[in-house]
Formats: structure tokens, sequence, C-alpha cells
């Protein structure tokens, strides 16, 4: 009985989602965010956080105002001008899982993505994002393109 009582609990904490958040290698090499949303739901920030961590800080980016369009990619590392870093400098560690997301400041949306390492990532457009399989009870690496990021994220809308 105590088991059907913490579930709702436990799944009323998550916010609904309204887009979705992939990784990939940007044309440099560089880790990259993808973010997909829905109309009138535009993020404003990417966080990346280490899964075991937590002595390793959170990644913060944060754009100048709402992301413009449906979509977008920014590079962890090296983000555009006018975007806030916190850290400063950050830098990915190639033997930690990551976890990526992009919330909605002042709402309850948010595009949730993978949890990924350095290793994990490709480019060539390879957006990887995580599916949960039947089979195995568990959460699997996809490999999608930015026309299913879009579908995925479109399906939340």
């Amino acid at each position: 009985m105590a088991v059907l009582l913490a579930c709702p609990l436990l799944t009323s904490c998550a916010p609904p989602d309204a887009g979705a958040t992939g990784m990939t290698l940007d044309a440099q090499g560089r880790p990259t965010a993808v973010v997909a949303w829905c109309p009138g739901k535009a993020p404003d920030t990417i966080i990346i956080a280490a899964v075991d961590d937590d002595s390793e800080p959170r990644i913060v980016l944060e754009a100048p105002g709402k992301f413009p369009g449906r979509t977008i990619q920014v590079p962890i590392t090296d983000p555009p001008a006018g975007w806030r870093v916190t850290p400063p400098s950050p830098s990915l560690k190639p033997h930690l899982v990551y976890h990526a997301y992009a919330p909605v400041t002042g709402s309850d949306y948010t595009a949730r993505g993978p949890r990924f390492s350095l290793a994990r990532l490709r480019g060539n457009g390879q957006i990887l994002r995580q599916r949960y399989d039947e089979k195995t009870d568990r959460d699997v690496d996809i490999y999608i393109g930015m026309d299913e990021l879009v579908r995925t994220a479109n399906d939340y809308c």
C-alpha cells in the first residue's frame, strides 16, 4: 500500500516536459546541447549536472533572453556571445556521467535531456537521447537527427 501512495508523489515532483534536449558534438568537436521546444515555452537556460558527483559544480548557461525560434544548438564549453556561464570557462570531465536539461525560467516546464559522457557523444548531426527499453527495463542510448528531436518535442505540445 505504501508503494501505491508514494508513486503519485514522486511523479508529481517532476516538471512537465515542453520540449526535448539532446547532446552532440559540433563541427569543431565541442560537446553541444541541442534543444527543441513547444511554441510559447522557449527555455532560456541549459543546465549540465554530474549525475553521481555532488562535488562537481553544475554548469549553467543562461541566454540573454528566451531562445529564439523552435531549436537551438549551444556548445557547452564555448557558448555564444552574450550568454552568462557559471562556472566561467566550463569543462566536462571524461570519466563523469552528466545529465542535460533546459528549463523554462519562471514556469514549471522543462526540456529534459539525456544522461551522457563525453565518450558517448557523436558528431555529424547525431544527437544523443535515451529511450526506455521494456526488454531490459532501462534507458538505452539512441542517436537521432534534428527532425526527430523536433518531433519528440512536438509530442509534448
